[in-house]
């Protein structure tokens, strides 16, 4: 993913900040963070996984903070960490997750885990960012089209395959899993394709002659996207891509039936959208 680690990057940044933490247990009331945080623990254990699933854990940690008002700063920084880190990891919340990080930036400057919060803030930045491209794009709604070319310099949009179930499929012969599942992007539009189904290619090369004969010896006929500008290609921009391989599969009037489609799913949901 572009923006792989994050979570491990936060994990060991705060290691040290937390021996820090319940180095001062003796001298802070901490009991009622510890239970909160086995409650939660518990709670994601048992499959809850939603902000509606897990309002009361979240309610706790307000409680918690009210608790050890008056106690060093680091204490307060370290549990509003815990609270982004929930957001962050568990919620895939990323706008919450960067306004607890800059609640602690502002609040706690000088803790020991404000300064070590910069790089995860641009990560979650970057991430709140995708994730309102997504929303503004939900399941249902019309994809707005681009207006590109192709490998040959033709014109090239969703529009031209107006009527047709459309496959946007963003990849790179640089990327393993992408070449992993090609053979599966084969079979299906080889399977589909005389039945009104198509594929529009997005490469993140940028080697055009590189990814034109790669095109020619894996037997890839449809039309691809190449700007050759690897990661700032407009169009990954445009969709909210943020990790390859990624797709948008598109019904016939150019709604978004589904993200991220591989293996049997994306095989399943041609099927079903052309018999629609």
């Amino acid at each position: 993913m572009k923006y792989s680690g994050i979570y491990l990057i936060v994990a060991l940044a705060f290691l040290g900040s937390s021996r820090l933490v319940y180095g001062q247990q003796t001298n802070t009331n901490l009991t009622a963070f510890a239970a909160m945080m086995t409650q939660l623990n518990s709670d994601i254990e048992a499959g809850k996984h939603t902000e509606a699933d897990l309002a009361a854990d979240i309610r706790q940690f307000d409680v918690v903070l009210a608790g050890v008002k008056g106690q060093p700063q680091e204490v307060s920084a370290y549990i509003l960490l815990q609270k982004g880190i929930l957001y962050a990891k568990v919620l895939n919340n990323p706008e919450k997750a960067l306004a607890i990080f800059q609640e602690i930036q502002t609040n706690y400057p000088g803790t020991s885990i404000a300064p070590q919060l910069n790089d995860p803030i641009k990560i979650l930045e970057g991430k709140a960012a995708i994730q309102k491209i997504w929303d503004s794009m939900p399941v249902g709604s019309i994809l707005p089209d681009f207006n590109g070319t192709d490998l040959a310099g033709k014109p090239l949009s969703v529009a031209q395959f107006q009527g047709k179930v459309v496959l946007l499929d963003f990849w790179a012969t640089w990327c393993p899993p992408c070449r992993r599942e090609l053979p599966n992007v084969v079979a299906v539009y080889q399977k589909y394709h005389p039945q009104g189904f198509e594929i529009i290619g997005v490469t993140l090369d940028d080697d055009l002659a590189k990814v034109s004969s790669f095109i020619k010896d894996s037997q890839m006929p449809w039309p691809e996207h190449f700007e050759g500008k690897g990661w700032d290609n407009t169009l990954t921009a445009k969709y909210g891509v943020e990790a390859i391989p990624a797709n948008i599969l598109l019904d016939a009037h150019g709604r978004i039936i589904a993200r991220n489609l591989m293996g049997d799913d994306l095989a399943q949901a041609v099927a079903q959208a052309l018999v629609k």
